[in-house]
């Protein structure tokens, strides 16, 4: 029995160290957005102005990158983000994943889908849900390493997210003041959130309620009115990787496959490359993830241009360059020079053994008709120069 109850005390011992060490995980986790709201109460209290977290920031476009999609039938804000959420797995234990890619929110609806993997490693393959499953939605600032300096921030069921603009040509950067740039239009996502119409309408990307009809005047004639131009796709490079608008990237791998995303407002684009139509793969509705055949190299430069087209017939190019400089192989450190294979020759080495060091080691010089004719008066035979000639390393 004395041993019984030393067993149960040191389990009740265990599991109360266990429970004090989630406790502490969660009060690193939550310790920073906690902090924010503090510090914007006492903002408040003291009659200062919100600062850009706020729901009241305003700005006078829409950023880089963000698009209004099913205008007439569903107005859907797609903005480009970092993301990061929290799934419980069990007891005390959070799963962290990241990525970057797209938020889509209409007046029902909140989407989001992954294109491109973040900071973590693992795979976050996005959601779909209704708005009114959307909890504790705040802006947050924060010092924590797994958080950008502002982020909104919302529960949906157990899951927790946390969302900063960041347009696709940043993806990946981990440079301060590009994402300290990219914060400030963080609080749209919150806006949107709370309300759609007029952040559209803030944004140009949607007109104002029309003011009540006034009283009928005299017929006269209309004017015609033209609408305006259908936009071109957009298209996002994934790979190669660095390769962008009017660059150059190095390659040192042939065959080198070219793969990216191209979104359309207006459906599902089509793309070829270099004029060869590229394999597709639909995302959603309104994005295509395409991608090439491998493509061999020559060592050199090799210009490519990616023609994406909607269904509407409007075009957008993205053109880059390639530089291809092919991997030359080790040089065996005992490979030998004219002077060595002269050397054992002359040293009574037989010109068969000659021959098969030749080709075990290498060589380190490109033979001219000169250096051959000399190795063969110092005793070379026809087995020893033709071992010479496929040894010899490719210029």
């Amino acid at each position: 029995m004395a041993i019984e109850k030393t067993v149960r005390r040191a389990d009740v011992a265990r599991f109360a160290a266990t429970v004090s060490a989630g406790i502490a995980l969660l009060a690193i986790v939550f310790a920073a957005p906690v902090r924010a709201q503090k510090s914007a109460a006492r903002a408040t209290t003291a009659g200062a102005t919100p600062n850009a977290g706020t729901a009241s920031s305003s700005f006078g476009s829409a950023p880089p990158g963000v698009q209004l999609i099913n205008a007439d039938s569903n107005p859907t804000l797609r903005i480009p983000v970092n993301h990061i959420c929290e799934n419980p797995r069990g007891g005390m234990f959070i799963r962290m994943s990241g990525s970057y890619g797209w938020l889509e929110i209409s007046r029902t609806t909140i989407r989001y889908f992954a294109a491109h993997s973040g900071r973590f490693g693992k795979e976050d393959i996005g959601f779909e849900n209704d708005r009114s499953e959307v909890t504790g939605l705040q802006m947050m600032t924060s010092s924590a390493g797994f958080i950008r300096n502002l982020a909104v921030n919302f529960q949906i069921h157990k899951t927790v997210h946390y969302f900063s603009y960041s347009p696709p040509e940043h993806w990946g950067s981990h440079d301060k003041n590009v994402l300290r740039a990219d914060d400030i239009y963080s609080p749209i996502i919150q806006r949107a959130l709370r309300n759609l119409d007029g952040v559209l309408v803030d944004f140009g990307l949607k007109q104002a309620a029309p003011p009540p009809p006034a009283a009928v005047q005299p017929a006269v004639a209309h004017e015609t009115t033209t609408p305006p131009p259908a936009t071109p796709p957009t298209i996002v490079l994934l790979a190669p990787a660095g390769a962008r608008e009017n660059g150059t990237v190095d390659a040192t791998e042939s065959p080198l496959t070219i793969r990216g995303l191209a979104m359309d407002s207006s459906g599902l684009p089509t793309v070829s490359i270099n004029g060869v139509p590229a394999a597709l793969r639909a995302k959603d509705a309104h994005t295509t993830e395409f991608w090439s055949d491998p493509l061999p190299l020559q060592a050199g430069n090799h210009a490519v241009q990616i023609t994406a087209s909607s269904p509407a017939q409007v075009t957008a190019t993205l053109a880059f360059m390639i530089q291809y400089t092919p991997k030359t192989a080790p040089v065996n450190p005992k490979a030998l020079d004219k002077a060595d294979i002269i050397s054992l020759l002359v040293g009574g080495v037989p010109a068969d053994r000659v021959a098969q060091i030749v080709k075990d080691r290498g060589t380190k010089f490109i033979p001219t008709t000169d250096d051959l004719n000399v190795i063969r008066a110092a005793g070379g035979t026809d087995a020893v120069l033709e071992a010479i000639q496929k040894a010899a390393p490719h210029p």
